[in-house]
């Protein structure tokens, strides 16, 4: 007979099983590819947020924070770190850093395009780093268990809303174009800090539930991606 009050490994939320681990690389690497859409839903994220902030629409810019996948990337390079895989680093940095151009380009192009707009209130002139350092971190944490339990997939929504990752991108193509710098300085240091405190959660979630033995895993998910 079974003891009701004897705790279910399979179901704590500290614990993930072969199964979920594969399912959590499968997806990350999957859905940060280019046949998956990644890059054109973050084009399309950024096309909705950038005249949200021209606009200082809030509604506007919330819709394209959830589309924005940009937490892909960052975990991605979360479970690179820990599984050991190189490839899988060196993957996850390369589509950060082609996003971020893509982010930059197509804002700074839509600013052009409506020049009628000139100011942005949402990025503040004094930056204290640790606090959106801090949200991220907490952020990243939902995150990544979210992606790894599906139980708590729900939630990846108020994630995306609570950390800034797509926004401050928009708001520094905005200022490249409208050539105000300390916009493009306050905005990047935003978002760098929210980088850190996503890859550092991440490392932690990934590590806690035992992906260190996962590399072997990953690299066959990426191959099987590229050859696709």
């Amino acid at each position: 007979m079974l003891n009701p009050l004897r705790t279910n490994h399979k179901d704590s939320i500290l614990i993930a099983s072969k199964k979920e681990q594969h399912e959590a690389i499968e997806s990350l690497i999957q859905q940060g590819s280019m046949k998956n859409g990644y890059y054109l839903l973050l084009m399309i994220a950024t096309a909705i947020v950038t005249p949200g902030l021209l606009m200082n629409n809030v509604a506007v810019i919330i819709g394209g924070m959830i589309l924005a996948p940009l937490m892909i990337p960052l975990l991605s390079i979360s479970l690179s770190l820990v599984s050991g895989s190189l490839h899988g680093l060196l993957r996850s940095l390369r589509i950060l850093a082609i996003s971020i151009i893509l982010t930059l380009s197509l804002s700074a192009i839509l600013t052009l395009a409506l020049s009628q707009y000139d100011v942005i209130t949402w990025i503040p002139e004094q930056i204290t780093p640790g606090v959106y350092i801090f949200i991220a971190f907490c952020s990243g944490l939902a995150g990544a268990f979210a992606w790894v339990k599906k139980n708590l997939s729900s939630s990846a929504a108020g994630v995306a809303i609570a950390v800034s990752l797509l926004p401050p991108l928009c708001a520094s193509g905005i200022g490249m174009a409208l050539g105000q710098f300390v916009l493009v300085r306050n905005s990047l240091v935003i978002f760098g800090a929210n980088l850190v405190g996503i890859c550092m959660a991440g490392f932690i979630v990934f590590w806690m539930l035992g992906f260190l033995n996962s590399g072997r895993t990953e690299e066959k998910e990426i191959e099987k991606t590229e050859q696709a």
